[in-house]
């Protein structure tokens, strides 16, 4: 059994590299800078959320692909609702993604439709959905009260606050309750876990219904940031999500995960992104890197099982 330091050790600078990226990025001008962390710090929060989700449906054996439009979609109707009050807001917008990863889980369990089909259609139908209702133009949301809910500035940023309390809480239900070891035993091996008596077309479902609630709180939380619920932002949340996951010992396989793990895959996506970002490096070329990243990622998991069935 490894013991702690060990553990410790492989995720600073083996899965994934964190440490020695950061010593990296302190060559960076600006990085340590006062106002580049307030901005790190809170990209990662809003992603954070998501990555958590995405992580959780990872283990469970699945994917979802409709992430960002969900984000997209919880940005918009949280913007419409907010002449109602922000807490009609908050609610719309999570209910929005709660029902959006519940219809994901539906098409996965009760219709035994793959993963990648499912959410792939869901996706796209969000997208549609968010552009229709908006003529593609985005919601204005000015709203002091409801910026403060994604700004950076604040004393404790609710984004961060956010983020802490979704991995305690789901850091606990995985590692220490019934429900979490159902979801790596369904994700390990389905069939043996449904002859052991598990209901595992629920937790299935529960996980992609998760995964849309936490998705719909990130929107919400991006929509406060940018003052606007735009239809068109969350594109690269899935990528950026899965990347995260896989770094942090998630696998495609399911059964494999942590939340300890997904955010130091997390970290080392955020720190890559803002230290192409200080240096001037084009969006196309960070998509490239971190595709690329996803793709290593893969193949490295593809080669590696092979030689372990050796």
């Amino acid at each position: 059994m490894k013991s702690p330091a060990s553990a410790i050790a492989k995720r600073l600078f083996l899965t994934p590299p964190i440490l020695p990226l950061l010593i990296g990025a302190s060559f960076v001008d600006g990085f340590w800078s006062q106002g580049n962390l307030r901005t790190l710090l809170n990209a990662a929060s809003i992603d954070g959320i998501v990555v958590v989700g995405m992580t959780i449906v990872m283990i469970v054996g699945g994917f979802d692909l409709s992430i960002g439009a969900v984000i997209a979609m919880a940005g918009v109707v949280g913007a419409l609702l907010l002449p109602l009050g922000i807490p009609v807001a908050i609610v719309g917008a999570i209910s929005v993604g709660l029902a959006c990863g519940a219809v994901s889980g539906v098409l996965v369990t009760r219709l035994r439709i793959n993963p990648f089909i499912a959410t792939l259609a869901m996706m796209m139908m969000v997208r549609g959905a968010v552009l229709t209702m908006t003529d593609t133009r985005p919601v204005v949301a000015m709203d002091a009260t409801f910026g403060a809910l994604g700004s950076s500035r604040t004393l404790l940023p609710v984004p961060l606050l956010a983020l802490a309390i979704v991995l305690v809480a789901s850091h606990a239900f995985l590692a220490h309750r019934p429900w979490g070891r159902h979801v790596y035993a369904v994700g390990a091996n389905e069939r043996s876990a449904t002859m052991a008596g598990l209901r595992t077309q629920w937790i299935k479902f529960s996980c992609y219904a998760l995964s849309g609630a936490l998705a719909g709180l990130s929107g919400l939380l991006l929509a406060a940031q940018l003052g606007t619920g735009s239809p068109i932002i969350g594109e690269q949340a899935p990528l950026t999500a899965a990347a995260a996951a896989l770094l942090g010992g998630a696998s495609l396989r399911g059964g494999e995960g942590s939340i300890p793990g997904a955010l130091a895959g997390l970290a080392f996506i955020a720190v890559l992104v803002n230290v192409m970002n200080l240096l001037g490096i084009s969006s196309y070329y960070q998509r490239i890197s971190i595709g690329g990243i996803l793709l290593l990622l893969v193949m490295s998991e593809g080669i590696f099982l092979r030689l372990r069935r050796r």
